[in-house]
């Protein structure tokens, strides 16, 4: 009789926690919305998060708001949403670092991007391109290759920084094509820019936004796209692989994540809702494919799946370079 008891107050409780979270989804949001990003504002992303904010705000009864929390290669953003209650109010913009690479970067971090945070949707990519000064001889991978290996070391290659995409990225791609190319380190893909068109370096990867207004411009020309397939708006510039280097990719994803421990109703309903958002055609071609960047638009458990595979790739490419940031 007391087993009866028991098994139907556990059924009881079980109920109620069910009808709770369901209440809870249906209500979210119940307050402001925060969407974090770990970059300053103006920025590409900034931009694009900004753009979705304003978006949801329509959507929802309650606003959804931009709070900018740079610094740390994203460590400070993804620190304060960590910490943050569990309940879908808030939410962060995060990238490779944050939840991929920074782990094998630094020895310690304040987070744990494994367990502190729950996926949401992978909102966009950006694609890098390979980009070279305007004099620079080589008009494609495969001459690029050629004289790297004739000339081992002479030549130079810009990053945004030690341990940045960029320098991990490059260096997958000298390793796969057995050449050596200087590696000369800025603070960000301005200095980059400001650099290639000013002739201080030979070649330097860049996402296709930033990049495009010196392409068109003459200022810079295109080497090779580091996506799986030719871009729509760059039609002429060949990939990686068809450059002689397959598998070879340079990829930056970014996407919203909450604090482990938020209810699945409400993750749901944050994935649904930015999904409307961002597959929305006007918000694609003023935010999205039209200004160079690609749609990812994949929900939370796709998401987790594409994390762990990024993470085993980002553990390898930074054990390769052997690069620490503290």
């Amino acid at each position: 009789m007391h087993t009866l008891v028991r098994g139907a107050v556990r059924a009881c409780a079980f109920a109620f926690l069910l009808g709770t979270v369901s209440a809870n989804a249906q209500t979210f949001p119940s307050k402001p919305v925060k969407l974090v990003v770990a970059t300053t504002a103006a920025g590409l992303t900034d931009t694009v998060t900004r753009a979705i904010a304003q978006e949801l705000s329509k959507v929802w009864t309650q606003p959804a708001l931009v709070e900018n929390k740079p610094g740390g290669s994203t460590i400070v953003a993804a620190s304060y949403v960590a910490k943050s209650p569990a309940d879908g109010h808030t939410v962060l913009m995060a990238n490779d670092s944050t939840l991929s690479s920074n782990q094998y970067l630094f020895s310690k971090l304040p987070y744990d991007p494994v367990k502190d945070f729950a996926p949401v949707i992978m909102v966009y990519e950006a694609i890098s391109m390979m980009v070279a000064r305007p004099g620079f001889s080589a008009r494609n991978l495969q001459e690029l290759v050629a004289m790297a290996k004739a000339k081992p070391d002479e030549f130079t290659y810009a990053s945004f920084g030690a341990g940045s995409k960029t320098h991990l990225d490059t260096e997958a791609l000298l390793f796969a094509t057995g050449t050596r190319i200087r590696h000369i380190p800025y603070k960000g893909v301005a200095e980059v820019l400001t650099a290639l068109v000013a002739g201080q370096i030979d070649v330097g990867l860049s996402a296709i936004p930033p990049a495009l207004p010196y392409l068109k411009s003459g200022q810079i020309k295109p080497i090779a796209l580091a996506g799986p397939k030719r871009f729509p708006m760059l039609a002429d510039v060949p990939t990686f692989a068809e450059g002689g280097a397959p598998g070879v990719e340079s990829r930056a994803w970014f996407g919203f994540v909450v604090p482990a421990g938020t209810p699945r109703p409400v993750i749901d309903k944050l994935a649904a809702d930015v999904s409307k958002v961002i597959t929305q055609p006007e918000f694609l071609d003023k935010r999205i494919t039209g200004v160079g960047l690609g749609l990812l638009n994949t929900g939370p458990d796709e998401f987790a799946e594409f994390l762990k595979r990024d993470r085993a790739d980002y553990a390898a490419r930074v054990k390769h370079v052997g690069v620490k940031l503290d």
